[in-house]
């Protein structure tokens, strides 16, 4: 069966889980931004159920795609003064067009070789849940495929959703792969924030299994050649005739898995003269691995985001839902529905997926409810360990002892 973007939102199209999942954490629903995109785009659109979504979809003109806003104050507007945006869904737009190493572009992009790279967007999606786990403590995570050419990810959590613009910059801030100054590598302040969540082997792991053998980084000799290019050693004297072996090494190996090994043994010999190579090594590492983020859509509270499950205009497919725990093994070509060939059993796969990450068993609710009685009782505790007088108004007496620093150099290899 084939199916038009207007019979898939008509028809097929989730809504009552798509409400579902944006009221979990209590919000209403006629409070949220909605927005069309077809003939003309609409934003502001309030609807009071999920039949109600579903029916201005399907009447509106040549719709091409749904998106999401912030939770407003009242029904969502424009005028500041009738309603202004309070929270919202803190989402995070994975794109591999920002992988300039990859060279899509957007002659390049095409379904095709957007699955090939989507081992680049695994590594991404992996380190922004685990640094979103370590950092800041948030579980409820969705993990959504674009459709063709990357990923995005939602926080539903209570703190994360009420986040102001400011503190979500600093959140994209703290994550994001930021270019170092010559833009060849990634800073070094990612490469910090990697050894501190003990994440550098994962990196290159990642890096030899998914990339080098996997992708088939280093077959060919442009992207050998542009590898030794960004570590940027032969600007210093000390290493010019290694870096010329280096270069005549990479070019006449058979394998790209031979590449690899070489260029990592040869600067571990390179460090014994010059230390800091290795973290020229790790910061060029990081740039093919390190998720880059689009910070406008984590940023700006007012922001919209497609809906899951929306319809990609151009590849057909649909931006399901992915496994959190497993989105290396995710094939989009294979595991995304596709309005071109449908396939509900595709469908229903994808759908186990759409939730709010809230745990079997475990309701919003009675989390909240938990967390206010471990604050009562420690309020309790508080208040009865109040320190009483001292008989006869005796001068207290100060006892400490210096305490040996609890710093120490991280141990990263």
């Amino acid at each position: 069966m084939q199916a038009t973007p207007q019979e898939y939102y008509q028809h097929l199209y989730p809504y009552q889980k798509l409400v579902e999942l944006l009221t979990c954490n209590g919000d209403e629903l006629a409070n949220i931004e909605f927005a069309l995109e077809g003939d003309v785009y609409k934003r502001y659109l309030s609807v009071r159920s999920a039949a109600e979504l579903r029916a201005a979809v399907a009447n509106f003109p040549g719709i091409a795609t749904v998106h999401f806003g912030a939770v407003y104050s009242y029904k969502p507007s424009s005028n500041p003064r009738l309603s202004v945006p309070v929270r919202r869904v803190l989402s995070f737009d994975i794109d591999l067009t920002d992988k300039a190493w990859l060279e899509l572009g957007q002659s390049g992009v095409t379904a095709a070789r957007c699955d090939k790279a989507w081992p680049v967007c695994a590594a991404s999606v992996e380190i922004l849940k685990r640094l979103l786990k370590e950092a800041f403590g948030y579980t409820r995570i969705l993990v959504v495929y674009s459709g063709r050419r990357g990923a995005h990810v939602h926080v539903l959590d209570q703190a994360a959703m009420n986040l102001c613009s400011e503190a979500r910059a600093a959140i994209v801030a703290y994550i994001n792969g930021n270019a170092s100054k010559d833009d060849l590598r990634c800073a070094s302040g990612v490469r910090q924030v990697m050894v501190m969540h003990g994440m550098r082997k994962d990196v290159y792991r990642w890096f030899r299994r998914a990339f080098v053998i996997g992708m088939g980084l280093f077959d060919g000799c442009a992207a050998r050649e542009e590898f030794v290019r960004r570590l940027a050693l032969d600007k210093y004297e000390s290493l010019t005739r290694a870096v010329e072996l280096l270069k005549d090494d990479v070019s006449r190996l058979d394998t790209g898995k031979e590449v690899w090994e070489c260029i990592r043994k040869k600067l571990v010999d390179m460090s014994a003269v010059e230390p800091w190579v290795i973290e020229q090594l790790d910061c060029t590492v990081l740039a093919y691995v390190w998720p880059a983020l689009d910070e406008n859509v984590t940023r700006d509270i007012a922001h919209l985001t497609k809906v899951p499950f929306a319809c990609h205009a151009k590849s057909g497919r649909v931006a399901c839902a992915v496994d959190a725990d497993a989105v290396w093994e995710f094939v989009p070509g294979l595991q995304a529905p596709q309005t071109l060939a449908w396939d509900q059993h595709a469908m229903d796969a994808a759908l186990a997926h759409f939730h709010d990450g809230t745990a079997p068993g475990e309701e919003t609710g009675a989390v909240e409810e938990a967390v206010e009685e471990v604050v009562a009782d420690v309020e309790d505790l508080v208040a009865n360990a109040r320190p009483q007088p001292r008989p006869g108004n005796q001068p207290r007496k100060l006892r400490w002892k210096r305490k040996q620093s609890p710093l120490v150099p991280l141990n990263y290899d």
